[in-house]
């Protein structure tokens, strides 16, 4: 790929010093690279040429003579007209970049104001301002520093680049259908052939890695311009995977008489169009992705559908579609769901066969094929590159859109009302996703610029992708501005009127300023570090103007009327950086180094400390030391009385430090004492501190007062309530986070406090986006750490064990597995930054590794290690029971990997040792006891002499105390009820005892009521039924047919609920599995009740469900789907 380098347009390094187009993703910049910079020279010059046009084009440039010199001492024409040149700019990492050419007409600003003196302070900050929209103009003011243009690092499009690339990786086994292009020497079957021949016979082998060609084609209609950030980070990394042989980049444009054309641009009119016969290989050997949102003029056309009918024909094809999949039926490609397979050899690489979900061939449709069609993200592309590949299952299941040779045109849309402002938002919030609608509130604080709104979707959302932004700019509530199309500069939305005011109801000031704050961390903490810039201005604040406030409604602010008596338009600023992350990158103006004002925490200590204040702190220190409550009691009167005394006008209702203090102190005599007497009481002094305006440090206070409520009010069962108090906290704590003059221990602090919370969300609401939410948090802290390797470890610590809750908190096994995989890791990072902490911190740290080990699958002997060295170190009995709780879990890992009866015995050994250390009133006592008695259980059911009434009356005995000690209404209580029913009922198997199978009996029928798990209920009613079957055997009254019958046809019931509620595809087989064997035993109960109608109507329901399941999940445990076949057989 000679021209790799020339198509990304995107600078790599530090941000340059040169105008703001110059760096405009899209073009091409010459470099520091002689071939990029002959590539951008030929194109500029209207040549378009291939990887291999351009080798050809330097081989014939070795042996072409060179133009004549001019003679010495003849200057050049018009030599003297022409301006001196320009020192070029140096930036870090990447070597000089050329001179700054001169600036649009529209973007000129005025010569830099005459440098005025300030006093430095501490912490200068520059404000960064998107790009003015065509026809607007910035402009200096007196106050206001001339704006400096600067590339600010752009936010990424797709969530997850690295997970795309791993899901890609099967593309590396792909084969086109067409004979190699490469051939290697086999010296093997050379040596064999020479020495039969008797002469040198040398034999040549085809090499078929990476011999594919891959076309990447951009739609570039002007809705698709959002994804072209996405595009290049596509191209970015289909290049790192190292599949193909060649990567060749497209843009398809709608051509003066309406057929289709590409080129080498996304602006139709900067590089000549070419046919689309160039997207041609008749050989097979190129793959064809198209990016595409399907809406463009060419699919209304339906030139689109001809094209991809055509490109189909010849080799594999598919549409990567960026919406959101809820919208794919509204566009001119809407999509079916099926099973897709590959035809047969290497020929029927580009035939692809569907069939429905339930496995019947789809009925071909005359002159149309099928085109898969895929969300960016890991899961579809990965399975698109295992079906291209031929690897993993054989059938994979995904969208498929039909196209014909002969698509007919889309009607024309017809004229509809325009609809106000607050129905658009009303609209588009019962649509959306969370996400989308959680953005579109976002995206109502800032400046409607493509790479600003990218910006914040990526710091405020990470999580979320390409789908989330489409869903905010196809809803209806923005356009495109009509400057900005055709234009080369940033994209410029606007919102329609009144969509801004409605969206920004709900958004108060305090999350406005998080945004800012977010956004400026995630700059600071990028910069100079690699990756695409965009544009943007940087604009010191100078004399006595205050600095730019967060953003404006409308996103801009009015600047006052200059001599002309113009009022003037200004952006708003998207973030803030400062201005000694300029300094160290690019050479600052005289202005930005004189640019700063005093230090605000300099401020706030010129004003003096109230007496009161300072007496209190010193009392809660001795309180802290000491532990008198009377200390706390002294603290808390005197506050009280400084705060009494005074009135509207006094010093004391004005001083935010002494309410807080109040406040604070208030709290930490709840704590000790109780009472909501004392609670309500700091709720008002915190109330009144962060009244004041400058009362942002004091928020925090309020924070843990409103954490201390919701912990009362879900004490006293009012979850309600305790819920919206932690959502109340969680703002404060942001608006606390980003109060400016703090310390590093003090953001430390609140940020862990504010983890904290979110925890408690989580535990409440069961929501695990606040884990998400905390997560993001925790890794923006780290990025923004200027040495990573000093990161402070509780900061790792904290996000180590968020992500093993929310390891525990996802229903998808690859994704939890992933989580716990972070967590170890950090977890690991943790004890290497913390390692001179004490012995009991660091055990309770090893037992979170052992725990993310465990979850993650990882290697056991990692995880027996940590627990070795946590039994060393540990200094009481309960961080031992602990570590031995986790020596058995390892056991039992290590017993599912090795199946000997070794492991469970160390196991079962284990957890006898954690239960005799740990005391009875333990909360986490019945909990051992559950997994002790389940390793018992499962030491009987091997056998090999081990199956004994001494062993299984232990494993009865603990499994009883297990049940005594669990509360009734717990959520463990059905599955500890099972696994004693099961206990009694292998002891009446090898004992006989009646009394056995009726408590067995009742066990069972009490676990199938409490069970809220549809699968878990499944297992309990299907074991209920067997010990009424088995009651038929021994008493020989049919009645107990009948209730195994009901029981039988229950755990079916409960089966079929938990597949259609199942959230993976294991959980969904194993209730796919249980059904079967529940209507095999019904139909077992008809036989022995001698209704062989009512049994074959059973036995062939059983049949249905076995087959819809794949070989390898139907399992070995009886019934089995050969039982089922038998008994069928027999009866029919």
């Amino acid at each position: 790929m000679p021209d790799a380098q020339g198509r990304d347009g995107a600078s790599v390094g530090p941000p340059a010093a040169g105008p703001p187009n110059a760096s405009r993703p899209g073009e091409d910049a010459p470099g520091g690279d002689p071939v990029a910079e002959l590539i951008a020279r030929l194109r500029g010059a209207g040549l378009d040429p291939d990887g291999e046009q351009l080798c050809d084009a330097l081989w014939l440039a070795r042996w072409t003579r060179t133009a004549e010199p001019e003679p010495p001492g003849e200057p050049a024409p018009d030599s003297r007209d022409q301006p001196a040149p320009r020192d070029r700019t140096t930036t870090a990492g990447n070597g000089p970049v050329p001179a700054d050419p001169p600036l649009p007409a529209d973007q000129q600003v005025p010569a830099p104001l005459a440098p005025q003196r300030h006093d430095g302070g501490g912490d200068r900050r520059v404000a960064l301002f998107p790009l003015p929209q065509p026809g607007e103009r910035t402009t200096g003011s007196p106050g206001r520093a001339a704006p400096l243009p600067v590339g600010v690092p752009a936010a990424t499009a797709l969530p997850a680049p690295l997970e795309l690339q791993r899901a890609l990786r099967p593309l590396q086994r792909y084969r086109s259908p067409a004979p190699p292009l490469r051939t290697v020497l086999d010296e093997t079957e050379t040596a064999q052939r020479s020495a039969l021949a008797g002469l040198v016979t040398p034999v040549f082998r085809g090499v078929t890695r990476a011999d594919a060609r891959l076309q990447l084609v951009m739609d570039a209609s002007s809705s698709m311009r959002v994804w072209d950030r996405m595009f290049a980070e596509l191209e970015q990394i289909f290049g790192r995977l190292g599949a193909f042989w060649d990567i060749q980049v497209s843009h398809l444009h709608e051509g003066p008489d309406g057929r289709p054309a590409v080129s080498r641009s996304p602006d139709r009119h900067a590089l000549p169009l070419h046919s689309v016969d160039r997207l041609n290989d008749p050989t097979g050997r190129r793959l064809t992705l198209l990016v595409s949102d399907c809406v463009g003029p060419l699919w209304r056309s339906g030139q689109a559908h001809r094209l991809l009918h055509h490109l189909s024909r010849q080799a594999a094809a598919a549409v990567l579609q960026p919406l959101p999949q809820r919208m794919w039926q509204r566009t001119r490609l809407p999509v079916s769901y099926g099973e897709l397979t590959r035809g047969e050899g290497l020929g029927g690489a580009a035939a692809l066969r569907v069939r429905s979900r339930s496995g019947t061939p789809v009925p071909a449709r005359p002159g149309m094929l099928p085109v898969p069609v895929i969300p960016p993200e890991p899961a579809a592309l990965g399975a698109w590159a295992r079906l291209l590949s031929r690897t993993g299952a054989g059938t994979v299941t995904g969208a498929i859109g039909w196209v014909s040779a002969n698509q007919p045109p889309a009607p024309a849309a017809r004229p509809g009302r325009r609809p106000s402002g607050l129905e658009l938002v009303s609209r588009f919030r019962s649509n959306a996703s969370t996400g989308a609608g959680r953005l579109a509130v976002y995206l109502a604080a800032a400046p409607l610029c493509l790479p600003v709104m990218q910006l914040v979707q990526r710091t405020m959302l990470p999580d979320s992708g390409p789908a989330e932004l489409a869903e905010v700019l196809l809803g209806g509530l923005v356009s495109r501005t009509r400057e900005t199309n055709g234009s080369g500069g940033p994209q410029w939305y606007e919102f329609a009127p009144g969509v801004q005011e409605s969206l920004l109801a709900p958004l108060g000031r305090d999350e406005a300023v998080l945004i800012l704050k977010h956004c400026s961390q995630y700059i600071e903490g990028r910069f100079a570090k690699g990756g695409p810039n965009f544009p943007a201005l940087a604009l010191a604040q100078l004399g006595g103007g205050s600095p730019p406030g967060p953003y404006a409604r409308d996103g801009r602010d009015l600047e006052p009327a200059g001599d002309g008596g113009e009022t003037q338009l200004v952006p708003q600023p998207f973030a803030e950086v400062a201005a000694r992350v300029l300094e160290r990158f690019m050479p600052l103006p005289e202005q930005f180094a004189l640019y700063g004002a005093r230090d605000r925490r300099e401020a706030s200590e010129d004003r003096p400390v109230h007496p009161a204040v300072a007496r209190a702190r010193s009392l809660v220190e001795r309180f802290d030391g000491e532990g008198m409550v009377q200390d706390l009691i002294d603290a808390v009167q005197l506050l009280r009385r400084a705060t009494e005394q005074d009135t509207p006008d006094s010093a004391a209702a004005q001083d935010f430090e002494l309410w807080g203090e109040y406040g604070q102190s208030v709290l930490r005599l709840w704590e000790v004492q109780g009472g909501p007497e004392l609670l309500a009481e700091a709720e008002q002094a915190a109330g009144r501190a962060v009244a004041h305006p400058r009362g942002l440090r004091e928020r925090a206070v309020l924070a843990r007062v409103l954490r201390a409520g919701a912990t009362d009010h879900w004490r006293h069962g009012d979850r309600r309530q305790a819920l919206e108090l932690l959502g109340r906290a969680d703002r404060e704590y942001a608006v606390a986070c980003s109060a400016p003059g703090l310390d590093e221990s003090e953001v430390l602090r609140l940020t862990l406090e504010r983890v904290s919370a979110l925890e408690s969300r989580w535990r409440l609401g069961g929501d695990s986006s606040q884990l998400q939410a905390a997560v993001g948090m925790l890794e923006a802290y780290v990025d923004a750490w200027p040495d990573r390797d000093r990161t402070p470890a509780e900061i790792l610590l904290a996000h180590g064990r968020v992500l093993l809750r929310l390891s525990g908190a996802t229903s998808h096994p690859e994704q939890a597995r992933r989580y716990a995989e972070q967590s170890a890791g950090s977890l690991r990072e943790a004890l290497d930054h913390d390692s001179d902490s004490d012995a009991a911190r660091r055990v309770h740290v090893l037992i979170d590794l052992v725990d993310a080990i465990l979850a993650s699958g990882g290697v056991l002997d990692d995880a027996s290690s940590a627990v070795e060295e946590g039994l060393g170190l540990a200094g009481n009995q309960h961080q031992r029971a602990r570590l031995e709780v986790r020596a058995g879990r390892i056991a039992v890992a290590a017993y599912a990997e090795s199946g000997g009866p070794r492991e469970l015995h160390a196991a079962a050994r284990h957890f006898e040792q954690a239960a005799q250390r740990m005391s009875r009133d333990a909360a986490a006592h019945a909990d051992v006891l559950a997994e002790w008695g389940e390793v018992l259980l499962r030491r009987v059911q091997l056998g090999e002499g081990i199956a004994t009434q001494d062993s299984l009356s232990r494993a009865i005995s603990v499994l009883r105390d297990c049940r005594a000690q669990t509360s009734a209404g717990s959520a463990h209580l059905a599955r500890r009820l099972l696994l004693l029913g099961r206990a009694l009922m292998l002891r009446y198997g090898l004992g006989g005892e009646r009394v056995d199978l009726r408590e067995a009996e009742h066990l069972l029928g009490l676990a199938a009521a409490e069970a809220e798990d549809a699968l878990l209920a499944a297992q309990c009613w299907l074991e209920l039924g067997q010990a009424q079957f088995e009651a038929y055997a021994s008493l020989g009254r049919t009645s107990r047919l009948d209730e195994a019958v009901d029981a039988f046809r229950a755990a079916a019931e409960s089966a079929r609920r938990a597949q259609r509620d199942a959230a993976t595809e294991r959980r969904e087989q194993e209730a796919a599995r249980l059904e079967a064997q529940a209507h095999h035993l019904r139909g077992m109960s008809y036989e022995a009740a001698a209704r062989p109608r009512s049994a074959r109507e059973a036995y062939r329901e059983a049949r249905t469900r076995w087959a819809r399941l794949p070989d390898h999940h139907i399992g070995t445990s009886e019934p089995t789907a050969e039982q089922t076949a038998l008994r069928l057989a027999e009866l029919e």
